[in-house]
């Protein structure tokens, strides 16, 4: 047998064919996004109540308060085979303590959701003039009965729309267990337009129907006006369940001309540094804003350490013909972040945070967040951030409004 053949016969073997099984049986709901949610009550009733009280045991059908995202997929044996243009929907958000922090949605029947939704649906949409983030973060409503779900971003529209196999243009790919959404470890440095779609799997690893719609996101770089530099607290997201790619929870949402969001969640002082080179420079801003060294403080770095970094940031952006705009420190909330991220902060932070606030107070561009965000007791109040530490709409629309009030008073060079 030649090698021809042998190769053909080994391709042939190779083969698998993949196909997503069509989930039945179910139903999808969705409703405007909640402000600070951090969960949401769903109540199925038998009639389309209007009122703010909750549903009484007479009308209720279903109730649940474990929703992290403005929408659900149900199985439809929940609804005790009734008529489904009969029986109404609404939703309500909730703090950390599932206490109501907003009014139900108006009812809606249930005819109104998708019945045996055949992929994922996405939930993020760059608004119009908003830049793409150097680090992207995709989301989707949770597929019912899946375990797992695979993000693939290719280099152009796939090939295969809504299929259940991979693109030839993919680029990389992400695994994702449980969940919603899908942060996205590689800084977008190279321009182009791409896009990214994610398909759910079932405990098999078998697909549950077809990739999602695909979305695309365009990186161009070079000669920006405006960027922002830091930590999660710029990358964006809030209120524990809200990711980055929620726009409301991005303080340059709140800023009247387009901005590109260098965040990155995570970053130390010393990490950012590291990349300024390399995720900074290719984007050539004019005005730099910086952020940076909330990650340091409550893990215990020095003061004086992450006052070296900012330095040396501040150093970088002059040897670069960029103007750095540093932001104060906002406080944090060490209870708070104990409970819900289970992580210790070092107990002399206000010490140290202090010091790296005054260091940026003495530089010739800076703006105070700190002062705007702290309470009598030296913490982040929950009303500004549910989690201790990422400041939620309320206090992202403060930074920006420090940031607006700073440059309306400044005429920088």
């Amino acid at each position: 047998m030649n090698i021809v053949k042998i190769m053909l016969l080994v391709a042939m073997y190779c083969i698998v064919t993949v196909t997503g099984y069509a989930q039945d049986g179910k139903i999808q709901l969705l409703w405007e996004n909640g402000v600070d949610a951090v969960t949401y009550e769903l109540e199925i009733a038998t009639t389309p109540i209007k009122s703010k009280k909750s549903a009484s045991n007479e009308q209720l059908i279903y109730r649940t308060t474990g929703l992290s995202t403005a929408g659900v997929e149900l199985p439809l044996s929940l609804l005790e085979n009734k008529n489904l243009k009969k029986i109404y929907y609404r939703a309500r958000p909730l703090d950390l303590d599932k206490n109501p922090v907003g009014e139900f949605s108006a009812p809606v029947p249930l005819s109104k959701g998708v019945i045996n939704p055949q992929k994922p649906t996405p939930t993020v949409f760059l608004k119009k003039n908003h830049l793409a983030p150097l680090y992207p973060v995709y989301g989707w409503i949770p597929v019912l009965e899946a375990t797992r779900y695979e993000v693939e971003i290719m280099s152009r529209a796939p090939e295969n729309p809504n299929g259940v196999q991979a693109s030839r243009y993919r680029i990389r790919s992400y695994m994702v267990e449980g969940g919603f959404d899908c942060y996205d470890t590689h800084p977008y440095v190279e321009p182009g337009t791409y896009y990214w779609r994610v398909r759910a799997l079932d405990g098999d690893n078998e697909p549950i129907g077809t990739y999602s719609d695909a979305i695309s996101f365009t990186v161009k770089t070079g000669n920006y006006k405006w960027a922002v530099f830091g930590d999660s607290i710029t990358h964006g997201g809030g209120a524990i369940s809200n990711p980055p790619s929620d726009e409301r929870f991005e303080y340059v949402s709140y800023l009247p001309f387009p901005v590109k969001n260098l965040g990155k969640s995570g970053d130390t002082a010393e990490m950012l540094v590291e990349r300024f080179d390399t995720e900074v420079l290719p984007f050539k801003p004019k005005y730099l804003f910086v952020l940076g060294g909330s990650n340091s403080i409550r893990g215990g770095v020095s003061g004086e350490s992450v006052i070296e970094s900012l330095q040396t940031i501040k150093e970088k952006c002059e040897d670069n013909q960029i103007t750095p705009i540093f932001l104060t420190l906002p406080p944090i909330n060490p209870e708070r972040i104990q409970r819900v991220f289970g992580q210790p902060t070092a107990e002399n932070w206000q010490v140290e945070l202090e010091k790296v606030n005054n260091f940026i107070r003495n530089q010739p561009n800076a703006i105070e967040t700190y002062s705007l965000l702290v309470d009598q007791n030296g913490i982040l109040p929950v009303e500004y951030a549910e989690d201790g530490l990422h400041p939620d709409i309320s206090g992202k629309k403060i930074m920006a409004g420090s940031i607006n009030a700073f440059l309306k008073n400044h005429r920088l060079k």
